[in-house]
């Protein structure tokens, strides 16, 4: 079988008899790949601590027809703090059940992708604050969409085009179409949301920063209610209903 290198993050797993596990994971170069990590429930399994979920490693991957096999596996960053932070852990989730669902095999952007989940579980490691937690998976909700080709519209109208007047903004937001509508539209526009100047404001900073800087953005109300406008925008695009939101209601 060919064999190639890899770095990947994994995002979940499955037994796989009595000692092994299949694990899905996204990497750098090859998008979203399902291995077997043979043996890794034996407790002197050399890959087993390697293994577990929102670990990133340095692979040696064997190709099959069906799964891959880990050869070897280095450990890069094993994103600790994420596993000792119950508000953490739920959001790291919810980033990783987002490239399980929309991720593909060799995805074009690949590199990108992983690179922003790599970003936001680092940052989820850092940040201390319900805002920067917030924040930081807004953040990676916008940029996966872009990277995805699903990117949020916020300069025209989704629907007709229209740009913003000189003396008006647009007020409301479409999940449907995929961004903000104006006025005329909104008439006819599915479940449109009412948003201010400051959810624009928001979205165009969380795209091209990776901490918020202005002491607006320790607004949580204006946080949360960014987060499930995006939540919706999601749920349009998704074949399947995310499970891990009604998790982070509960706990979060």
């Amino acid at each position: 079988m060919p064999q190639y290198k890899t770095q990947a993050i994994n995002l979940k797993s499955y037994n796989l008899g009595e000692a092994d596990k299949i694990v899905v994971m996204y990497s750098r170069e090859h998008g979203i790949i399902r291995c077997v990590a043979k043996g890794v429930k034996r407790a002197q399994s050399k890959l087993g601590g390697r293994m577990q979920s929102f670990m990133a490693n340095d692979l040696l991957v064997a190709g099959g027809r069906n799964l891959d096999i880990v050869c070897q596996a280095e450990n890069i960053e094993s994103f600790t703090k994420l596993r000792t932070d119950l508000t953490k852990l739920s959001y790291a989730f919810y980033c990783s059940e987002l490239i399980t669902t929309f991720g593909t095999e060799n995805d074009q952007n690949s590199k990108q992708i992983y690179g922003i989940l790599f970003e936001t579980f680092k940052n989820l490691c850092i940040v201390e604050t319900q805002e920067e937690v917030l924040w930081s998976v807004l953040r990676f909700k916008l940029k996966l969409a872009e990277y995805l080709g699903y990117g949020v519209e916020l300069e025209t109208c989704a629907k007709c085009s229209k740009k913003e007047g000189k003396y008006k903004t647009f007020h409301f937001f479409c999940p449907e179409t995929g961004g903000v509508v104006c006025s005329e539209c909104f008439e006819t526009s599915k479940k449109a949301i009412e948003i201010d100047k400051r959810h624009i404001k928001l979205f165009k900073d969380a795209q091209e920063y990776d901490f918020p800087f202005e002491a607006d953005y320790n607004d949580k109300s204006l946080l949360m209610s960014g987060f499930n406008i995006l939540k919706e925008f999601i749920s349009y695009r998704s074949d399947k209903k995310l499970k891990t939101p009604e998790l982070m209601e509960f706990l979060c």
